[in-house]
């Protein structure tokens, strides 16, 4: 079993900063990804022989330093926001340290420890108002050879592997017997992953030519009466180019890819966003497919909405964007909290979630039932909704993203990488569109091509091949968290159970 001599109050808590930080330090845009294994561990470590009240507390500063450091570009919703927001997630790190504490009292802990990381990684994705789990494990594994198992064992699946390698760090420092074991353990599991990099992809018979559009925006003009208007000229603007190249290379396009909120007024019931639409259809003579802010169902309401605009009929097939940003896109607790926090009028109209998979009709002269996956910015970010895209019969997918809030932050950088760890444990193409930042297009390996720099305008022209196949990761993916949340609980429980109990079935050793 581990041991861990006493440690003075101060030494803890640096350690419990420390491993936050390491932790963290995988994550976009550092990508350090050896200190995330090395921070998983040293945390385990911290946690041996720790009474509940000092397990919370230790953990809780393990979360305060690692959301300080990859998501405080919350920060520019206003400093109050990032730090309810940094303190509340902490607390997740807090009750895992208990958790983890109680863990290591039993013999299976190296298995158990992963499964309370990525049961905290699911509880914290769906409490409260629908959760913000954005710096999970598998994320760090996007540029190294664990980004294999991304297609067959998901994101649960793969932050376990993350979590479980950092146990076998563990025990090979802490005991000397197990360290060859371990270690050659450790370079089989990046060798698996490697090889399952390597799997061949299907060759598909057939593409999708895009046109995609980066905007830009005046980012002085956001919150004024001109930035609506102006997100849609420029929309119109780089479109008019985007087809120029098109026409002058002789390279035909399919269809025109814009950005969420590309028309940040209803561009259906607004005359004047409508006529920058249609202009933009008549330029280019295929299908828009629109990132719109739509009126919502009820009075003062919105939607963030993608809509299929054909040339002949119009607008057609949309999506409603799920998965919001709780005091981003919607206020909890409206009524109450609106007039006694003023700073949250800056949301403005509450946005209403939509309803089922993000899979658009979207009729090609040549493919008149093409099915469009579409994944709306934050919802990258959930497993479910992504793997809707693909159950829901998705022949292509995109993902578009309003990033102007965020611009010159990790945000974008982030955001980017869960796009190319989507790619990968779908097995897809994603073309990405942004609204001012890192657009292009990922691979079904997660290479990143043809992307855009930040605050410019600019479109790229790319192929979306078409793709049918549903991998394991999407098959395993409802059940594996629910797995890891049931291990971690029953381990507690049976961490709990009487020491005359737990030796009459021979394990006192602990």
């Amino acid at each position: 079993m581990l041991n861990r001599p006493a440690l003075p109050l101060i030494v803890s808590v640096v350690v419990a900063i420390a491993a936050g930080l390491l932790v963290g330090m995988g994550q976009s845009p550092m990508g350090v990804w050896p200190a995330t294994i090395a921070g998983v561990a040293l945390f385990s470590w911290l946690m041996v022989d720790r009474k509940p009240r000092a397990a919370f507390g230790l953990g809780y500063l393990t979360g305060l330093a690692l959301n300080v450091l990859t998501v405080s570009w919350i920060s520019v919703l206003g400093t109050p926001v990032a730090a309810a927001l940094i303190v509340f997630l902490a607390l997740w790190w807090g009750l895992m340290g208990w958790v983890i504490s109680r863990l290591l009292t039993l013999r299976a802990w190296p298995f158990l420890v992963p499964a309370a990381w990525v049961a905290m990684e699911f509880a914290s994705g769906k409490v409260p108002f629908g959760g913000f789990s954005w710096t999970r494990l598998a994320y760090t594994t996007i540029d190294q050879p664990l980004s294999g198992f991304l297609a067959w064992v998901g994101v649960t699946g793969t932050g376990y592997i993350v979590a479980l390698l950092a146990q076998a760090l563990l025990l090979a420092v802490t005991h000397r017997h197990w360290r060859l074991k371990m270690l050659a353990a450790t370079v089989a599991v990046f060798f698996v992953g490697g090889l399952l990099n390597w799997t061949p992809l299907a060759t598909p018979e057939q593409g999708v030519r895009v046109a995609m559009v980066q905007p830009n925006v005046n980012r002085a003009e956001h919150g004024t009466a001109t930035y609506a208007r102006s997100v849609s000229n420029n929309a119109l603007s780089e479109t008019i180019f985007a087809m120029a190249i098109a026409r002058t290379t002789d390279d035909p396009v399919d269809f025109v890819l814009w950005p969420e909120n590309a028309t940040d007024v209803d561009p259906i019931n607004d005359a004047e966003t409508r006529k920058l639409v249609e202009a933009a259809i008549r330029v280019a003579q295929v299908p828009v497919f629109v990132g719109a802010v739509t009126d919502g169902p009820v009075p003062d309401s919105r939607q963030t909405s993608s809509i299929w605009w054909d040339p002949a009929s119009g607008p057609g097939a949309e999506y409603h964007k799920r998965d919001l940003v709780p005091f981003g896109e919607w206020i909890p607790f409206r009524e109450f909290l609106l007039p006694r926090l003023p700073i949250l009028k800056q949301i403005g109209r509450q946005s209403i979630p939509g309803e089922g998979p993000g899979v658009v009709t979207g009729p090609l002269d040549e493919l008149p039932d093409l099915k469009v996956g579409t994944i709306i910015c934050f919802e990258l970010a959930y497993d479910s909704t992504s793997y809707d895209t693909v159950r829901g019969g998705a022949e292509i997918l995109v993902s578009q993203s309003n990033t102007n809030t965020y611009g010159g932050t990790f945000q974008p950088h982030q955001q980017l990488t869960i796009n190319r760890v989507r790619a990968m444990e779908l097995g897809r193409e994603i073309g990405v569109s942004t609204l001012n930042s890192l657009s292009g297009w990922v691979d079904a390996r997660g290479r990143v091509h043809d992307l855009t720099s930040e605050f410019e305008s600019a479109s790229r022209i790319y192929t979306l091949p078409l793709r049918h196949n549903i991998n394991l990761s999407v098959h395993l993916g409802p059940w594996l968290p629910w797995i890891a949340v049931l291990a971690s609980l029953g381990g507690v429980a049976y961490s709990y159970v009487p020491r005359r109990r737990v030796d009459s079935v021979g394990t006192s050793d602990r």
